[in-house]
């Protein structure tokens, strides 16, 4: 019997988590990055089960209706565990700082009209 390495059994794990279908709720956060103005914006947590695209596209839309200005956002697939998106958060502000970007919070209270239903 053929043994396969650690790493290959590893990477077959990852390929198979990560190509089944979404949790019902995740822990996530959003990012939105403006690349003229040197400028960040990353949303407090919350739970959501929608994809990332629609998610994003909201966020944008609502950025530059309320903010007047144009954010190309990011809103990664979170973690079950609230701690780990806590955690993955806290290293996009580190991150961005960084890279010289002014980074600033979008509350809690706005992100249910952002994302409506799909909390």
């Amino acid at each position: 019997m053929t043994r396969l390495p650690l790493s290959a059994v590893a990477a077959c794990i990852f390929g198979l988590a990560a190509a089944s279908p979404a949790r019902a709720q995740d822990w996530r956060f959003c990012v939105g990055i403006a690349l003229a103005a040197h400028e960040a914006v990353i949303t407090d947590i919350f739970v959501s089960s929608a994809e990332s695209a629609p998610l994003e596209h909201r966020f944008e839309a609502w950025f530059r209706a309320k903010k007047g200005r144009t954010l190309t956002f990011q809103c990664p697939r979170g973690s079950a565990e609230r701690v780990e998106a806590l955690n993955a958060q806290t290293a996009a502000l580190q991150f961005n700082r960084q890279m010289g970007f002014s980074v600033s919070g979008l509350a809690a209270p706005d992100i249910p009209g952002i994302v409506g239903a799909d909390m």
